[in-house]
């Protein structure tokens, strides 16, 4: 497989020029072994996919997954993508200071009790439940622990980084 290694390195130049960041993580998978780099693909194409939650709720568990787990180049990646998706800056800020209202707020208080503490929020799940129904619940929880599971993999491989302080005040 390592005829595809050269178009595999392009694609993922390809993605770290849509999100923003390097992915050089992920070029060292790639280099090293094409069947992990299909696993590691497996994992996150499960997890990403948003169908069932507009994108302010999807991006809301993202980012504070993210938050939870790193500060480095995830978040910023998340930051990219939520901009991407349409959320204004506002609200990317109001999703990373916490400063949010109604069911946004019960998804950033579901993601942090799961994700950050490792705790239950039974009243935030209910009002996104009312909110985003079932489905809606469960992409949530897809959308937050994916997240919070990157910085895992790029600190274990060495990958892990240090926020970059220029794009968190861009945004304050």
């Amino acid at each position: 497989m390592a005829f595809l290694t050269p178009l595999t390195l392009k694609m993922v130049k390809q993605a770290e020029n849509r999100v923003g960041v390097t992915f050089d993580y992920v070029r060292k998978i790639a280099q090293t072994n094409f069947g992990l780099l299909l696993r590691y693909n497996k994992v996150f194409g499960f997890l990403d996919p948003r169908k069932h939650l507009p994108a302010p709720a999807y991006h809301a568990a993202r980012l504070r997954g993210a938050l939870a787990a790193d500060c480095g180049t995830c978040v910023e990646a998340e930051i990219n993508l939520a901009l991407q998706a349409g959320l204004s800056k506002d609200l990317v800020k109001a999703i990373l200071n916490g400063t949010l209202d109604g069911p946004l707020h019960a998804v950033v208080d579901l993601t942090d009790a799961v994700v950050a503490a490792k705790e239950d929020a039974p009243e935030a799940r209910a009002e996104i439940l009312q909110a985003y129904g079932e489905a809606g619940l469960i992409e949530l929880s897809y959308a937050m622990n994916g997240a919070a599971l990157l910085p895992g993999i790029k600190r274990a491989m060495g990958y892990a980084t240090t926020c970059n302080l220029s794009m968190m005040k861009a945004l304050s």
